[in-house]
């Protein structure tokens, strides 16, 4: 994907200069969000181009721009296609400093996802994201310029003037539709106080995760959102244990000058208490003109000492803060999920609801099958058993369950007997423990299964329990290719020699012989 150095700064520059053309062309996926509740949609250009450039390519736009902020310029680009405004105003206490991606007149990028390529370029070269990190950033951010796209009151009260002052009611933000981004399009991306290359906290991420573009980011897809939200709150994370480290050090720098100022208050009144040097005025003046001077540079440290704890103070608050955020994510994450399980549960009963019960052969050749509900509009098997040796003519419906013949007789063990499949998730299964007929039918009379089953060297009818498949009586021999017929409450089957057997229904004894 990379390629050389030289080839990508020769890219960028003409690309900044001269406008992109023609982007790398994705299948268009309506990506959805809302303002004020309001269902909205990123309505992307998708039809032919004349030109298609690699994502790298489009990548490499923001890259270039990001390395010139990142080597210390506040506005770089062209501001005919793509430029960046470093709006930072140290001077300034309250509000957000911000960096500010202009789309210019001439700008050609006409997809959601290869302007979030851009955003994320810059984030790798101004700060050193690495790409996941990046693009994760690219997809909040543009959803939270959607969100206050010309919100001019939200905006000021958030930034500073630094940010503002670049800012208007028909630019700010982003719009929805690809054919208003050129010319009508600054993108704010807020910075924390902390910004710099290699910082994870960089880019202030309370804002661009706030209620109302978390809100609208489900609306593109439930599911990436939530894990969208979960690599947000990774990064965060992170940026806590980097905050963390970086003040941790701060505070052994301030304890190593504050023993350093003590050990020179200390020398300086252990030379005080050394005497003067004798009746020499002069000298004596001097001396202590020197210690008046190194007092006040002194005090002048603890001062700064003082101002560095006060900082490292309000720094402790603001990861206290965000600690409480991430929290706060983490539950409303937990809680998307549920509701984004409920939802797949609801749609997944649907279907199932509209599936088909099929038996389906592993082997078309063969005549052994598994059960399978499937979804004839799609094909999609929605659900199947793990049982795949059913006889497919052998299977009765007892109404929570399907039992029928499996297995095949083979040199490790297999046997041919009766199984029970739960309907409720095909995978409760029961299996008989009696050898039957691999090409029996069962037959339900009653409350009852029967079978042809091995029976002292030839075959017999079995009744058997369908909720245990215990079997609970055996008949005479029968031929084990009988059919069973019952009538006026008995059932009737064919001996091995020709003829009937006349059986009681549930004892199996034989109540008459129908000789042929």
């Amino acid at each position: 994907m990379a390629k050389t150095v030289a080839r990508a700064l020769v890219c960028a520059a003409v690309l900044t200069v001269l406008g992109f053309s023609a982007f790398a062309q994705d299948v268009d996926e309506p990506e959805l969000s809302s303002v004020a509740g309001r269902p909205i949609e990123f309505i992307n250009y998708v039809g032919p181009y004349a030109r298609v450039d690699s994502a790298e390519d489009i990548r490499n736009i923001g890259r270039s721009l990001g390395r010139a902020v990142a080597a210390g310029a506040t506005r770089s680009g062209s501001s005919y296609s793509y430029s960046v405004i470093h709006a930072v105003d140290p001077a300034v206490e309250l509000g957000l400093d911000a960096d500010i991606l202009t789309l210019g007149q001439g700008a050609r990028v006409d997809h959601i996802k290869n302007l979030r390529r851009i955003i994320a370029g810059y984030l790798e070269g101004a700060y050193g994201y690495n790409a996941a990190d990046a693009d994760t950033l690219a997809v909040f951010v543009t959803i939270y310029n959607a969100v206050y796209r010309g919100n001019m009151a939200y905006l000021g009260e958030k930034y500073k003037p630094v940010v503002t002052r670049e800012l208007s009611d028909s630019t700010a933000g982003l719009s929805v539709r690809w054919d208003e981004w050129a010319g009508r399009s600054r993108i704010v991306i807020p910075l924390t106080a902390r910004a710099a290359k290699g910082v994870i906290g960089s880019v202030d991420t309370t804002p661009i995760s706030d209620q109302p573009s978390v809100q609208a980011l489900g609306k593109e897809d439930s599911q990436a959102a939530i894990d969208e939200r979960q690599d947000l709150v990774d990064i965060k994370e992170r940026d806590v244990e980097q905050e963390k480290a970086a003040i941790e050090e701060e505070k052994e720098r301030i304890a190593a000058e504050e023993q350093a100022i003590e050990d020179e208050r200390q020398a300086l009144e252990d030379q005080a208490a050394a005497g003067q040097p004798g009746d020499d005025q002069e000298a004596s003046l001097a001396v202590s003109e020197e210690a008046k001077a190194e007092e006040a540079a002194l005090a002048e440290r603890e001062e700064a000492v003082a101002e560095a704890k006060e900082d490292v103070a309000e720094r402790e608050e603001a990861v206290a803060a965000k600690e409480e955020e991430i929290a706060q994510d983490r539950e409303d994450i937990a809680s998307a999920q549920k509701e984004e399980i409920a939802t797949e549960v609801a749609a997944a009963e649907g279907r199932e609801a509209a599936g088909v019960v099929l038996f389906e052969l592993m082997d078309p050749n063969v005549p052994l099958a598994r059960v399978v509900l499937v979804e004839l509009s799609s094909g999609d098997t929605l659900r199947k058993s793990d049982v795949n040796t059913i006889r497919s003519n052998s299977v009765v419906d007892v109404g929570d369950a399907f039992v029928a013949v499996a297995g095949q007789t083979t040199g490790m063990g297999g046997a041919v007997r009766l199984v029970r499949v739960s309907k409720a998730d095909y995978k409760d299964v029961t299996y008989g423990t009696v050898d039957v007929f691999a090409d029996t039918p069962v037959w339900e009379f009653g409350s009852s299964v029967y079978a042809v089953v091995a029976q002292d060297g030839g075959w017999a009818i079995g009744r058997f329990d369908p909720e245990t498949l215990e079997m609970k009586a055996v008949s005479a021999p029968v031929s084990r290719y009988t059919f069973l017929t019952e009538t006026g409450g008995k059932l009737v089957a064919q001996k091995p020699t020709g003829g009937f057997l006349v059986l009681d229904r549930d004892k199996l004894s034989t109540v008459q012989e129908v000789e042929r």
